[in-house]
């Protein structure tokens, strides 16, 4: 099983803020677990980085000749992390949903203004997989109306955040 950038963003998150219960969707929160956040990639982009030629080279051992050639590419995803509370002996719903958003956008910005990138490990798969995001930024803070469809009443509010990434694209040379 390989690795989830996804998966492995939602570990950061969780590790963030103690308590707070980290789904990759609605569906995945059957035990109805508050304080709860949904992650959900809204876009994922690639572009070109350098002038157009070649970045890498790799040499077969036994030969040393060229076997493989690549570039390296700039990718971009977005994630809206939308959470939901209810109120309770914690307190008010919406004071939680405040604070939580609070502490992960001071997170996120900790981690922004870090000298060194934010790794990020999928250790829940087989063999644990690790991400390096380049760059971590809020790009916005968005207020949910609260959900009063049913018990409990749910507060909520979302975060969008955008990590950026450089892969390695590689292909072999004939």
């Amino acid at each position: 099983m390989s690795g989830s950038l996804k998966r492995a963003f939602g570990l950061w998150v969780a590790s963030q803020v103690p308590g707070l219960h980290v789904h990759a969707d609605d569906l995945a929160n059957a035990k109805h677990s508050y304080p709860a956040c949904t992650v959900t990639e809204l876009s994922y982009s690639l572009s070109k980085m350098g002038c157009g030629r070649r970045d890498f080279t790799t040499r077969d051992e036994e030969t040393g000749h060229v076997a493989s050639s690549g570039k390296m590419v700039r990718a971009d995803t977005t994630y809206r992390l939308t959470l939901k509370a209810a109120s309770g002996p914690q307190g008010n719903g919406q004071e939680v949903v405040d604070a939580i958003l609070e502490q992960l956008g001071k997170a996120v910005a900790e981690a922004g203004m870090a000298w060194e990138p934010l790794q990020l490990e999928d250790s829940e798969a087989d063999p644990p997989a690790v991400f390096t995001a380049d760059r971590i930024s809020m790009e916005g803070r968005q207020s949910v109306p609260p959900d009063v469809s049913g018990e409990p009443f749910l507060f909520r509010g979302a975060l969008t955040i955008k990590l950026a990434r450089t892969i390695p694209l590689e292909k072999p040379v004939d």
